[in-house]
C-alpha cells in the first residue's frame, strides 16, 4: 500500500535554452531539444511508471496559472516531484526506479542544496507557501540554501545549461550504431569498434592513402587494434556537435549557413580530381547508381519486413509508391540523365559526408568529416564526383536528418495525394535555396544530384526495417524527389 496516496509529476520547462546553446539548438525550451530520435521531455515521459503519468509540463504563465489551481483541490496526502526542464539524465532507468519509490518517502529531498533540478515535496501544499517564488521562476533560481530537506544521491541529472554537459551528452548519444559497430565516447577520445573487421580496417586505412588535399578534412584515425574478433581504432573527441543537429532545430541562419556552405564547397573543391575514360566514369557511375540500389532494393523486397511494408506502400492512393515501380522509375531517369551522372573525372571522395557525419562549430568554422566509407587501397579512393554531393544533398534537401529524427508524419493532402510533413522546419526553404545556388555556380547538374538523392533513399530501406515508419518516409520521400526531377 503506498504511503502517498498521490503523487504529481512535475516538469517546469518555462526556461529557454541558454545562449551559448542556441548555435545548436536554436531559441527553444530545454524540454523540446531533440535527442536520440526524441524530445527529451518525451524521454523523462518514457521513463515514468504508468500510475506516474500524467506528466505536468510548465511551459509558460497560462500552465502555471492551471497548475496553482489544480493545486488548490489537491488532497492532503498528496506529494510532488519537481523536475526542472533543463536537467537531463544519462540513465533514465535509474529516474525510474527512483519515481517507483516516491510512494514511500517520508521526507522532502533536492538534489542539491543550493539551485536544485529535483525537488520532492512530501506535502506538495509546501508549494503552495513558496508560491511568489515559484511564479517567478523554476527552483534552481532561487538563491536560498533548502537545509530542511535530505539530498538526493541515487539519480545523477546532467544540467544541460553548462556547455561542457550538454556536449557530452550529445556526443555519448548522437552516434547511431549500426549492425555490429560499437561507439565509445570518453572525456579526450571516441574508439569505434566492429566485428566487421574489414570495414574498421578500411575505415582506419583511408587517412594514410588519401592526398594531403583531403586530410585536412578528416578526424584523424590512430591506434588500430584487431584481437581476431573484433577491430578498433580511436579518434580525438572534437567539442563540436554534428551539423544534424543545428539543422533540425532551425539553428542556422542566413548568414550562418552561408558560412556553412562556404567551408561545404570548400571540400568539393578542394578533392583530389584526376581524368578517366568514359567506360571508367560509366563503369563506376553504374554500380554507384544503378547496382546498389537496384540490389538493396531486391533485398527489402525479399525480406519479411520488407515485403510487409511495401504491401502498405503500394496501396496508398494512386498506387504510385510501390518500391518496385519506384525503381524502375529511378532506373529510366538515371539512364535519362547520364550524361549529367558519368562525369570524365574522379575524385578522392569522402564517401558519407550526411550531416550526422560533419562536426562544424559556427564560431570557429571548424569542419571535420567523420567515418569516411573507407579503402584498402589507393584504387579504392577515387569515386564518382556526385556522390559526396548527393550524400549533403540528402540531408539538406531531402530532409534526411527531420526523417531520421522521427520529425514527420505522411498523411493525404486535399487532391488525395500522398504527402511527406516535416515538423519543425524553420527557415530551412530559404537555406535550400541557397544550398542550389551554389550548386549552380559549380560543373555539377541540380537534377543528377537529385537522383543520387533518390538513389540513397531507395538504398537506405532494408538498413532500417526496424522502423517501419522511417521506411515509409523514405519511399515517399524517394518518389516525391523523382517528381521534381521529372518535371524539371
Amino acid at each position: 500500500m503506498r504511503m502517498n496516496e498521490d503523487i504529481l509529476i512535475v516538469v517546469d520547462d518555462r526556461e529557454m535554452v541558454a545562449n551559448r546553446l542556441r548555435s545548436f539548438v536554436g531559441n527553444r525550451r530545454y524540454g523540446d531539444i531533440i535527442f536520440q530520435r526524441k524530445r527529451l521531455f518525451s524521454h523523462f515521459q518514457a521513463s515514468m511508471p504508468e500510475w506516474a503519468s500524467p506528466v505536468i509540463r510548465l511551459r509558460d504563465d497560462g500552465d502555471i496559472a492551471q497548475f496553482r489551481q489544480m493545486l488548490e483541490t489537491i488532497s492532503e496526502n498528496t506529494a510532488m516531484l519537481v523536475v526542472s526542464g533543463r536537467a537531463a539524465f544519462h540513465d533514465y532507468g535509474r529516474l525510474h526506479q527512483l519515481v517507483e519509490k516516491l510512494p514511500y518517502a517520508r521526507e522532502s529531498f533536492t538534489d542539491s542544496l543550493y539551485k536544485p533540478l529535483i525537488a520532492f515535496f512530501r506535502d506538495a501544499h509546501n508549494l503552495v507557501k513558496l508560491w511568489p517564488a515559484f511564479e517567478k521562476g523554476p527552483l534552481h533560481n532561487w538563491e536560498e540554501a533548502w537545509q530542511d530537506c535530505e539530498r538526493l544521491r541515487s539519480v545523477q541529472q546532467v544540467d544541460l545549461a553548462n556547455l561542457d554537459n550538454f556536449l557530452n551528452l550529445i556526443a555519448g548519444g548522437a552516434t547511431e550504431a549500426r549492425h555490429f559497430n560499437r561507439i565509445q565516447v570518453d572525456s579526450h577520445f571516441c574508439t569505434k569498434s566492429s566485428k566487421d573487421r574489414p570495414k574498421i580496417l578500411a575505415e582506419y586505412s583511408f587517412y594514410g592513402l588519401t592526398d594531403e588535399r583531403m586530410q585536412p578534412w578528416l578526424v584523424q584515425p590512430f591506434d588500430y587494434q584487431d584481437d581476431g574478433e573484433t577491430a578498433s581504432y580511436k579518434m580525438l573527441r572534437y567539442r563540436v556537435a554534428d551539423v544534424s543537429l543545428p539543422w533540425v532545430h532551425g539553428a542556422f541562419t542566413e548568414d550562418s549557413f552561408a558560412r556553412f556552405l562556404d567551408r561545404l564547397f570548400l571540400f568539393i573543391g578542394e578533392r583530389a580530381h584526376r581524368k578517366c575514360s568514359g567506360e571508367e566514369a560509366g563503369a563506376a557511375a553504374y554500380q554507384l547508381f544503378a547496382e546498389k540500389p537496384r540490389s538493396r532494393v531486391e533485398r527489402f523486397l525479399e525480406s519479411e519486413g520488407g515485403g510487409r511494408i511495401n504491401a502498405m506502400a503500394a496501396n496508398f492512393p494512386e498506387g504510385q509508391w510501390d518500391v518496385r515501380k519506384q525503381l524502375d522509375r529511378y532506373l529510366r531517369l538515371y539512364k535519362k540523365n547520364q550524361r549529367r551522372i558519368e562525369l570524365d573525372f574522379m575524385v578522392t571522395g569522402h564517401g558519407d559526408p550526411c550531416f550526422s557525419n560533419i562536426l562544424y562549430d559556427m564560431n570557429s568554422q571548424l569542419l571535420m568529416l567523420l567515418d569516411p566509407r573507407g579503402a584498402i587501397g589507393e584504387d579504392e579512393l577515387w569515386t564518382n564526383p556526385l556522390y559526396d554531393l548527393g550524400k549533403i544533398s540528402h540531408s539538406i534537401l531531402g530532409a534526411y536528418d527531420f526523417i531520421n529524427s522521427g520529425l514527420f508524419d505522411i498523411g493525404l493532402a486535399a487532391d488525395n495525394i500522398v504527402e511527406l510533413r516535416l515538423l519543425g522546419q524553420t527557415n530551412h526553404v530559404v537555406l535550400q535555396e541557397m544550398f542550389k545556388t551554389r550548386l549552380g555556380g559549380t560543373q555539377y547538374s541540380l537534377p543528377a544530384v537529385r537522383l543520387c538523392e533518390a538513389s540513397l533513399f531507395l538504398s537506405m530501406l532494408p538498413l532500417h526495417l526496424d522502423h517501419p515508419n522511417k521506411i515509409l518516409a523514405f519511399i515517399v520521400r524517394a518518389k516525391e524527389i523523382l517528381d521534381e526531377v521529372e518535371n524539371v
